[in-house]
């Protein structure tokens, strides 16, 4: 079965039962493909916790961790219970299995919950993927965290935690037109993938190499390029790093669909990396999704003549 086609079949399965979460639930299995983290920003019972439930069947073999934060969390809830036997032989180590240290696919619900004493093992775990266990560092294999909140973060000490999450996404409640179909819904569909739709670590693995062949062509480049500058005067701030990683997303996305360059269709995953405030920032992106077909029109011009 070629990957394009698997992948369909995948979300198909994975959006069953749910309303109006076709876009999230794609953004949520591309992060996972990209190695990449994603946020779900909106309001209780907007099926958050769902969308990130369901990615982990999308995956055969790796381990699931989940957990909700609260302001009074300790560092034992998420990377394991301290060693007795180690402390008796005066060694400092945790106890990390079945946690966050030892999961492939994690969600944590209440991210911004995340207190001092969590947060600095979290940032280097989500971007080093590296756990700091007693003297020792060790790799995890984690790949995608989907994190859950239902505001932004406050305080510039969840800065670093809130621009770990590459992609970002605002769930909505269902809209008046698909009201009616939500009251329908019959029972709570648990979809389970056929194991032949699911995902090996090591196709993950395959698929993220293969992407880095993926070309970035020249047209798309300067898109880039203008992007940087309109954001720039717009006052909206993206890191050196953002940009780095939002290339390697177009890849994979571009792969995945069968391409072997990014095309301007990939780059309508822009809107879900660039934003950092929900209002002002939003309101550009929406800008540049209407106008960025004909800028490419103008770039592809520039660049034949």
């Amino acid at each position: 079965m070629k990957l394009k086609t698997k992948l369909k079949d995948l979300r198909d399965v994975l959006s069953q039962g749910l309303i109006e979460r076709d876009t999230p639930i794609r953004l949520t299995l591309l992060a996972a493909l990209s190695g990449e983290h994603l946020l779900l920003l909106g309001p209780p019972g907007t099926a958050k916790s769902e969308l990130a439930r369901r990615i982990k069947q999308a995956f055969n073999g790796g381990n699931y961790f989940e957990r909700l934060l609260t302001r009074f969390s300790v560092p034992e809830e998420l990377f394991g219970p301290l060693s007795i036997k180690a402390l008796e032989e005066d060694r400092y180590e945790r106890l990390t299995s079945r946690y966050l240290p030892t999961a492939t696919v994690a969600f944590i619900d209440e991210v911004f919950k995340a207190n001092s004493a969590i947060l600095n093992s979290l940032l280097t775990l989500l971007n080093e993927r590296e756990f700091d266990n007693g003297v020792k560092r060790d790799k995890t294999p984690l790949s995608c965290v989907v994190g859950a909140s239902n505001e932004l973060p406050e305080g510039e000490e969840l800065d670093a935690l809130y621009d770990r999450f590459l992609l970002r996404y605002q769930v909505m409640p269902v809209s008046p037109e698909s009201f009616a179909q939500l009251l329908g819904l019959k029972g709570n569909p648990k979809p389970k993938p056929d194991l032949e739709l699911r995902l090996t670590v090591e196709e993950l693995q395959e698929i993220q190499e293969s992407a880095e062949l993926v070309k970035l062509p020249d047209d798309v480049m300067v898109l880039l390029q203008e992007l940087r500058h309109f954001l720039s005067e717009q006052q909206i701030y993206v890191s050196d790093r953002r940009w780095r990683k939002v290339v390697k997303l177009l890849q994979v996305a571009a792969y995945t669909n069968g391409n072997n360059e990014v095309s301007i269709w990939d780059c309508w995953l822009l809107q879900h990396c660039l934003w950092r405030h929900l209002n002002k920032d939003k309101l550009s992106l929406i800008g540049i999704n209407r106008g960025w077909v004909q800028k490419l029109r103008l770039i592809r011009r520039s660049l034949a003549s």
